[in-house]
């Protein structure tokens, strides 16, 4: 079978975010059967229950979480050393799981109605088993940073009454933290439930939009859009990545996706690796805040602040896009500077070509039409988006005169589709048990006012509070888990200082996104220098830098709310034009070129304007416009004045 062999036409494969390499096993044929059944009862599961027969969500969420505790332990080793094969810990985890399981379902009425209270019979065993498999397979698939959290948080249930002042609590007995945890207060809370419900249909759209060729359909569109321009290839990973990411669910999966193309050629373009490595960690990660799928955590969002979907996506619009603006400016004036230009026509997909294969865009407009248009449920946009995909794939084997899929093609998508869910779902688990130790000693709300208490009433010094404490969990999870724990944390602490619900949880979204390109943990920029082969801190420290925008959108919704499109349409419209003026300022910063060098107390005044742009309002749009247009006018003066003894 030939493929399109365009630029975009082989991709690698989808991985999850912050995925523990090290211990993944490589399936034996036997063991790789094995997970075909599992991954294909689990897709037929959640697509049966989803589109025809409703069971309670709570039943649902413990359902999806057992298929992939069985999937987990075939496909995480225990150490380095067991990665050979299946070893009998394995089996007996994965019994353990099953029996807590099927415990849970047996039990469920009566364990809802005692859960944390009354723990009767055998709800201790199955607890403390459900607890441990959960804080293995954390383990194994995150690593022992978030392992350690939740064992901190669940030790704080008992010390309680040892600590001092606001950390102080009466303490719980373990009996009754650990029938709390093993309910719907814990382990089965609301992250595991839009895991359930949401993410898992969207991975598998995912999954299957790769195979049906779509994945390399955006590839070749983003060559054909930015390919031939100064830098070409930096903007193609900017435009692919924004596209792809935003189905991917996790920032460091999108950046194994598509970097593996973007980044070896913008090597050879003449990008420095590390700059090459930073753009599409940058560009992967904000996937996670590009609507409409936004990495799946809108989902979430949507339920703990129950506001529709549609709401939130619309808000997140024009933030998502000022990112990759102010992305696409940097990449952009790097080029000017190193002097490079774009790709040879003869290297680029034609238009002709692209257009030819339009359908393959198919599974998108769907999505957007079913969401957007019908204001249908996410759930019915998910599956048709699915069937969408499968359509398109169909379609492009027929016009291309290939064999239709494969048996082995379809497993290996519903394969991925289960795989890559496990690392998301185990992390949700965990968000579980953390969000349930909050509960129960009230210690969510303490935190919150702790905040606000060290921030002395000031709204910028509990915005830079919540900043640091959401970056700090966030690091080395994927976006839904790196967005759940803080947002039941330190969004309150917002809502407290008067900052809108949808503007405190937009603010906590970004800076879990951002989590994955900041240091010491910065898991996409670390995924970007194994491809890019230099250092993986170093080449984290010019992502935090070339994401520099990113770090202040955030702030821009809170003082700005005309950004998600909150007020009159010619406030909205000034704050957009100012705001994306203001981040070109900023790009001008990160890169200290225009069409010349830009010295470091240019660089400063450039800021400057910056941020007084960055803050609606029509006194200080004309400052940072004033200041602005005269460093622009400036630098291209000293440009000219530079020229010009060349031109003699």
């Amino acid at each position: 079978m030939t493929r399109d062999s365009s630029p975009g036409a082989e991709l690698s494969p989808m991985v999850g975010d912050g995925e523990n390499v090290s211990l993944k096993r490589v399936p034996g044929p036997r063991l790789r059967i094995f997970i075909y059944a599992v991954t294909l009862l689990m897709a037929a599961y959640h697509i049966y229950i989803l589109a025809w027969e409703s069971v309670d969500p709570w039943m649902f969420s413990i359902a999806h979480l057992q298929f992939v505790m069985v999937l987990g332990f075939l496909y995480y080793a225990g150490s380095k050393r067991a990665t050979g094969g299946v070893t009998l810990l394995d089996v007996a985890l994965i019994a353990a799981s099953l029996a807590s399981y099927v415990y849970m379902m047996w039990a469920f009425d009566d364990l809802v109605q005692r859960a944390g209270v009354l723990p009767e019979g055998y709800d201790m065993v199955f607890g403390i088993l459900a607890v441990v498999t959960v804080l293995e397979l954390t383990r194994r698939t995150a690593g022992w940073a978030l392992t350690l959290l939740l064992l901190i948080f669940i030790l704080y249930c008992f010390i309680g009454p040892y600590l001092p002042g606001m950390l102080w609590h009466k303490g719980y007995s373990f009996e009754r933290v650990v029938s709390f945890l093993y309910s719907p207060n814990g382990i089965y809370n609301v992250p595991l439930g839009v895991t359930a419900r949401f993410v898992y249909i969207f991975v598998l759209f995912g999954a299957f939009l790769e195979l049906s060729g779509a994945a390399s359909f955006f590839m070749n569109f983003s060559y054909a859009v930015a390919g031939r321009t100064r830098g070409g290839p930096a903007k193609v990973a900017i435009i692919s990545s924004g596209l792809l990411g935003m189905v991917n669910g996790t920032s460091t999966g999108n950046v194994v996706t598509t970097g593996s193309l973007t980044i070896p050629l913008m090597k050879r373009t003449g990008y420095s690796p590390y700059f090459a490595g930073a753009v599409e960690a940058c560009a992967s990660t904000g996937g996670q805040i590009m609507p409409p799928v936004m990495g799946a955590a809108v989902f979430l969002m949507a339920q703990m602040i129950n506001r529709p979907y549609q709401e939130i996506m619309m808000a997140s619009l024009a933030p998502a896009l000022l990112y990759y603006i102010a992305l696409y400016i940097s990449v952009d004036l790097e080029a000017g500077r190193l002097g490079l230009k774009g790709l040879d026509r003869d290297k680029l997909p034609g238009w002709g070509g692209i257009a030819r294969r339009a359908y393959l865009s198919l599974p998108i407009l769907v999505l957007l039409y079913y969401l957007i248009a019908l204001g249908a449920s996410v759930v019915l946009a998910g599956l048709m988006g699915l069937v969408a995909a499968l359509a398109a794939g169909v379609i492009d084997r027929l016009c291309q005169r290939e064999p239709l899929f494969s048996l082995r093609e379809f497993l290996d998508a519903v394969r991925d589709g289960g795989v890559n869910v496990i690392q998301i779902t185990a992390t949700c688990a965990a968000a579980g048990v953390i969000m349930g130790a909050l509960s129960l000693t009230g210690l969510g709300l303490k935190i919150a006012g702790i905040v606000v208490s060290l921030s002395g009433g000031s709204l910028l010094l509990t915005l830079l509070l919540t900043m640091g404490v959401t970056i700090l969990l966030g690091m080395g999870l994927p976006t839904i888990a790196a967005y759940a724990i803080p947002a039941s944390v330190v969004a309150p602490a917002l809502v407290q200082m008067g900052v809108p619900e949808m503007a405190a949880h937009l603010f906590v979204l970004y800076y879990a996104s951002l989590s994955a390109i900041t240091p010491p943990v910065a898991l996409a920029s670390y995924a970007a220098a194994a491809i890019a082969g230099v250092s993986p801190v170093r080449l984290s420290l010019v992502g935090l830098k070339l994401g520099l925008a990113g770090f202040i959108i955030p702030f821009m919704l809170v003082y700005g709310p005309q950004l998600m499109l909150v007020g009159s349409w010619f406030s909205i419209l000034t704050a957009a034009v100012s705001a994306t003026v203001g981040v070109f300022a900023l790009s001008v910063v990160i890169v200290g070129y225009l069409r010349c060098r830009v010295s470091p107390f240019e660089r400063a005044l450039y800021l400057a304007a910056g941020l007084v742009l960055i803050k609606p309002g029509l006194l200080t749009d004309a400052i940072g416009c004033a200041l602005l247009a005269a460093l622009i006018a400036w630098n291209f003066h000293k440009a000219k004045q530079a020229a010009e003894p060349d031109e003699d």
